[in-house]
């Protein structure tokens, strides 16, 4: 990028290849005037990229889908992801807050690094040691940044917990558990590495079912019944604890229905 530009490459030699265009998804703004939201930006930006992008481009994309619900963000974040690796197969820096993201590697050319930081256990002290390593991060820092914010203690505290019990993606014998480092989180169980591209492909075709569906022409008892055939066949598909990243997915529903 920077020899592309004309400027000074702090290094002893290097290969570049030459790219037709650079596209950076990048930062937050909006424009009020024009009834453009902050996200709406981050989606027309997206979308430009989409189309306009080569096999000779250099894609940047930065935190993509913060500005909507956690699930439809995880969503476009996984099938822009997979639309650049499957169609656009051009080389993409895609820096993302959703640690499940980074089930996306293997054969499919995905490398997951991640830049190291420093938490002193009895301070708590954060100190952003930027150190690039290989693989995934495992640890968040929003609550520690929160903390030199000077927020007060009590907020902090009530944050940990809340942190805690959301992240908790392990069975119920090992919450009680404490993470080994401060700031950890405790890993989704999971069968296979691919576990999360299994299910993410078979909930797709649940929706590709579901909007096939000639609602207009059903009485609502048979719509109805009809929307519940397509769920217990996914649910036999997926089977008990045979596919963990769809298992959870339904548990929280059934959750938020009790509740």
């Amino acid at each position: 990028l920077m020899s592309q530009v004309g400027c000074f490459v702090p290094c002893d030699e290097a290969e570049i290849s030459v790219r037709d265009c650079i596209f950076a998804r990048v930062g937050a703004g909006d424009c009020q005037l024009r009834g453009v939201s902050t996200f709406m930006q981050e989606m027309l930006e997206t979308s430009s990229i989409l189309k306009a992008a080569t096999s000779s481009s250099l894609i940047i994309i930065d935190e993509l889908g913060r500005g909507t619900s956690t699930y439809d963000g995880f969503g476009l974040a996984w099938a822009i992801s997979e639309h650049i690796i499957q169609h656009i197969r051009a080389p993409c820096l895609f820096a993302t807050h959703f640690h499940e993201l980074t089930s996306l590697t293997g054969e499919c050319g995905v490398k997951n690094i991640h830049v190291t930081a420093h938490i002193d256990q009895t301070s708590h002290r954060l100190t952003m040691l930027y150190e690039v390593k290989e693989g995934s991060c495992d640890q968040s820092f929003g609550i520690h940044c929160a903390e030199f914010a000077k927020f007060p203690s009590n907020v902090l505290e009530m944050a940990r917990d809340k942190a805690a019990e959301l992240e908790d993606f392990s069975p119920p014998e090992a919450a009680t558990r404490e993470p080994d480092t401060v700031g950890s989180k405790r890993k989704r169980v999971i069968n296979a590495p691919d576990d999360a591209a299994q299910g993410a492909a078979r909930a797709r075709r649940f929706l590709k079912d579901f909007a096939a569906l000639p609602l207009p022409d059903l009485t609502p008892e048979a719509a109805v019944q009809r929307v519940q055939d397509l769920r217990a066949q996914l649910e036999h598909d997926v089977g008990q604890g045979a596919n963990k990243w769809i298992e959870s997915i339904l548990n929280q529903h059934k959750q938020s229905i009790a509740a």
